[in-house]
């Protein structure tokens, strides 16, 4: 999960939260009102009273509806736009059938076979549109041709699932970060 989708959870899940509360807040004040009771939380009467004294083209007033037509359009934005599929079209072999495979599963065969690589310790990888990203590690003070034989495995598995079209983009690295 990047960046972005991690924002865009916890900003739904705090939203969602205020719209639960604030809906919980609503019922109770209502159910208070009913029964005779004041305000618990929102004072009502100056509120009323506030908005009797101002007009639509007040300036206030305005710059209030901006700032909640901005929210929703951001919030809109953040909603329609389009994420990153988790399927990766397969080469079908049928006319009219269409198969895919799922990029989680894509990103863990091809660091699997990153980490069979002989001297690779850790392997992740990331499948794009275009290309998969390995990102593998060695205890080896001399990579020497490893970064070659990682490539060669990815490239390998890849063919394997029928995803011969995906370059692969491997990156060695030593376990103490050089």
């Amino acid at each position: 999960m990047n960046a972005v989708n991690l924002l865009i959870r916890i900003l739904s899940a705090l939203l969602a939260l205020v719209l639960f509360v604030g809906g919980l807040l609503a019922a109770a004040e209502i159910v208070t009102a009913l029964f005779g009771g004041g305000p618990l939380l929102v004072p009502h009467e100056t509120w009323s009273s506030w908005l009797k004294d101002h007009t639509w083209e007040d300036p206030v007033v305005l710059a209030g509806l901006a700032v909640l037509v901005l929210v929703g359009l951001v919030l809109l934005f953040v909603a329609l736009k389009r994420g990153r599929s988790r399927e990766i079209a397969l080469p079908g072999t049928t006319g009219g059938v269409s198969v895919t495979a799922d990029r989680r599963g894509v990103e863990k065969a091809v660091a699997a076979a990153a980490r069979r690589t002989d001297g690779i310790t850790e392997a992740s990888a990331s499948a794009g549109k275009r290309t998969v990203h390995v990102a593998a590690r060695t205890q080896r003070r001399s990579e020497g041709d490893l970064d070659q034989r990682v490539r060669a495995a990815v490239t390998g598995r890849l063919e394997d699932l029928g995803l011969g079209r995906l370059r692969p983009r491997v990156k060695v690295t030593r376990k103490d970060g050089r």
